[in-house]
């Protein structure tokens, strides 16, 4: 629920080391997983913990769980996924998740699809997806997406005591092109999600750019994370393509406004180029 990495990778607030009990920098075993399937439920592990405590789930990863109940819902053949827009309601713990999905409209071009995830009878967070009509005969002409300018590979390592700072981060490999996760202001960075979300299943691509997408208000946070805190209710996400991952570049920016509130947005892009966009609505309030 909390901004970017839980509220901003830039934050000062961190889990204590104790937390990341059998992590090791660089070292990510091939058995660790996000969520464990038991049935339609799902079990999180320690590794889909965010920032705040040992006990509050990073955003990036429940909405990896919601994309995946959408995929595997009742597909529509010949529609693509075009928008995922998240809503969420309070936070999301280490107890067990119950998905649900249902479909909201049917139509001939549009496809209107809801999942949720509820804990202890109560609903934590929901997805509603659009998928549209697939039909390459009917795509107008266009040069193209270009190829990000710097790739993965000329990127700048985050610090370990950095990637250190969640169990959820010590899973994400972490390239910084544009700005300091450590300073405010915008921000770009390539993201590759090296924890599978279920066991023993592939991570699909629309999880990966989820996963990134959600940080899009931590990356580029705009004020002094010691004097200020800042969630993010909803995340947004617009695809024009499908996305090739592993490797998610996202590219982001925070406006703030005249009420408290603000808006973080940012364009998404694997090593082909630009697939999508993402945004966040913030609620800025200062610490006491």
């Amino acid at each position: 629920m909390v901004a970017g990495l839980g509220g901003g990778v830039k934050d000062q607030t961190i889990l204590p080391r104790a937390a990341l009990v059998g992590s090791s920098p660089g070292a990510i075993m091939a058995d660790e997983c996000l969520f464990v399937a038991d049935g339609a439920e799902f079990e999180p592990t320690q590794w889909a913990v965010g920032p705040w405590s040992a006990d509050t789930l990073q955003g990036s990863a429940y909405g990896g769980l919601l994309v995946r109940t959408l995929e595997r819902g009742d597909p529509a053949p010949g529609m693509i996924l075009a928008r995922l827009s998240f809503d969420f309601w309070r936070p999301v713990t280490r107890e067990r998740l119950v998905p649900t999905v249902t479909v909201l409209r049917e139509g001939r071009k549009a496809r209107t699809v809801e999942a949720s995830l509820s804990q202890a009878g109560k609903a934590v967070a929901r997805c509603t997806a659009v998928y549209l009509k697939a039909d390459p005969s009917s795509n107008p002409a266009s040069a193209g997406p270009a190829a990000p300018a710097r790739g993965p590979e000329v990127g700048r390592p985050i610090p370990a005591h950095v990637k250190a700072w969640s169990p959820f981060f010590t899973g994400v490999d972490t390239r910084v092109v544009d700005g300091d996760l450590l300073k405010p202001g915008p921000a770009a960075a390539w993201f590759n999600l090296t924890r599978p979300l279920v066991a023993g299943e592939e991570t699909a691509p629309f999880v990966h750019a989820v996963s990134a997408a959600d940080l899009a208000s931590g990356i580029s946070a705009i004020v002094d994370l010691r004097a200020w805190s800042f969630i993010n209710a909803d995340l947004t996400v617009l695809f024009w393509r499908v996305p090739r991952p592993p490797w998610i570049l996202l590219d982001a920016e925070t406006r703030v406004g005249d009420r408290g509130t603000g808006v973080a947005w940012g364009l998404l892009s694997d090593l082909d180029g630009a697939f999508g966009s993402c945004a966040q609505t913030l609620v800025f309030e200062p610490r006491r």
